[in-house]
This record gives structure tokens, C-alpha cells and sequence, in this order.
């Protein structure tokens, strides 16, 4: 994580771009799809459906920051997906995730308000029906439906939630029936432990991931191999995603 740290200085300084663990958990799952295609898919009555692309959703909060009591029972989440992540650096993940918040918390997101919308005149008798049906086109058979506004596979090929961002430090989630992400990543927030370095203990940064993982996809050995991955790319995002080079003005 200290390398991480510096890393997201520099691509501030670099870019001017605001990078965050959550955007860096985000590209090393997407290298984590991109090396494991068997994980990329949807399975539909027993058997595996790959997706043509790796994206990635992330979870967004109608708010930025924590409130008490009622307030909080009634914030909603939502969430973006990102497209081609694996194509992207964490830079360009940012960016587009970024403008796509805003839109989000502003009911300026047109999938988001035609969802909302949707589901709040839907009578409760038929709500669930409806969501299930909606949820097995769309996420089981990666189909778009254009007439609700809806596009395939909104879920992406794994969900990202920055937990962190409320202070907490660990959090377990299920898996959400009507998205089926086979991988589920929960994001905590950096605190400092006390390791063991070179046989001394040292101090440093930690950054706590929890996954929730689809065994219909993953068992032991794939989430070894995952962990591994996240670990190299982690411990030095720069080997995979250099900083850009800002070209020199001619004098």
C-alpha cells in the first residue's frame, strides 16, 4: 500500500486527477478478469456464458458522506459501470467515474432516473416479479432491453463498493441476487498496522480487502491466483499503468 500511496500522488501531480484505492482495486480485478476469462460470464441453466467484454461496476452513494438516523435509512445506492476496464488506467477509471457520480447525484443519469422511476410506480405486488425477469434478461442473458432503456449486462463482469470512504474498516456483503457479479470486491479504509518487516515490526499503511465470491466460478486454488494478482499489482501499480509523460514545451 505505501507504494500505491505514492502512486496516487504522482498521478495527482501527473494529471490532475483525483485516484483512489477503490479506482486501483478496480484495475487490478480488471487484470485479475482480463488473465481468468473463465471468471468473465454469467452461468444460465448450468452452463457458462461468457461476456464479450471486462467491465467493472462501481458503487456510488447519493450522498458523500456519512448522516445519522433517518437520513441514512433513506440514502439509496447506486453505481456505474465502466466499460473495457482492463483497457483503461486507474487515471481514466477516475475520470469517468467521477462524471458519471455527479450525474448520479444530481438525477441527471439517464438510466439511473429511467430505473428509479420504474421501480417506483411498479404496484409491490409485481415489484420482485418484474426486478427477477429484468435481472435474468439483462444479467443472465446479457440482452439490453431498449424499450425500458436498459442495457445489457449493467453489473459488469465484477462489482467494486468503497466501504472505506464511511470509515469503516472491513465489511462482508452478499451477493445480489438480480446483478450475479461472480466477484464482489469491498473496499476498507487504509489504517496503519504493526508488521512484521525484515524479522522487525514496522509500522505501515494497510489497506483491508474483503471478497464475496461466487463458487459457481471460484474455488480455492482461483482465489489464490486472484489474490496473487492483486498483490503485484498493488504493490506496484507503476510496473503496469506508468504515469504519463507531460511533453516539454519548446523554448
Amino acid at each position: 500500500v505505501c507504494s500505491s500511496d505514492l502512486y496516487m500522488d504522482a498521478v495527482q501531480k501527473a494529471t490532475g486527477v483525483h485516484v483512489t484505492p477503490m479506482h486501483l482495486v478496480g484495475r487490478a480485478s480488471a487484470k485479475v478478469f482480463s488473465t481468468m476469462p473463465g471468471l468473465n460470464g454469467r452461468v444460465v441453466f448450468g452452463r457458462f456464458l461468457s461476456s464479450p467484454t471486462v467491465d467493472g461496476f462501481f458503487v456510488v452513494s447519493l450522498r458523500t458522506a456519512p448522516v445519522p438516523g433517518g437520513e441514512a435509512v433513506a440514502t439509496d445506492l447506486s453505481g456505474a459501470v465502466v466499460r473495457r476496464v482492463d483497457e483503461k488506467t486507474p487515471w481514466q477509471i477516475a475520470t469517468e467515474l467521477t462524471e458519471r457520480a455527479d450525474l448520479i447525484r444530481h438525477d441527471e443519469d439517464p438510466l439511473f432516473k429511467q430505473t428509479k422511476m420504474m421501480v417506483k410506480n411498479l404496484p409491490p405486488m409485481t415489484l420482485r416479479l418484474v426486478t427477477d425477469l429484468i435481472g435474468f434478461v439483462t444479467e443472465s442473458l446479457q440482452l439490453p432491453i431498449p424499450f425500458l432503456g436498459l442495457e445489457g449486462r449493467p453489473y459488469g463482469s465484477f462489482l467494486v463498493s468503497n466501504v472505506g470512504t464511511y470509515g469503516l474498516d472491513a465489511v462482508f456483503a452478499p451477493i445480489p441476487p438480480f446483478a450475479h457479479p461472480p466477484v464482489t470486491i469491498l473496499v476498507g479504509t487504509i489504517t496503519d498496522k504493526v508488521l512484521a518487516v525484515d524479522g522487525e515490526p514496522a509500522v505501515r499503511p494497510v489497506l483491508p480487502l474483503a471478497f464475496v465470491i461466487d463458487h459457481r466460478f471460484v474455488d480455492g486454488y482461483q482465489a489464490a491466483a486472484m489474490a496473487k494478482v492483486f498483490r503485484e499489482y498493488l504493490s506496484d501499480p507503476a510496473g503496469s499503468d506508468p504515469l504519463p509523460v507531460t511533453p516539454r514545451r519548446s523554448r
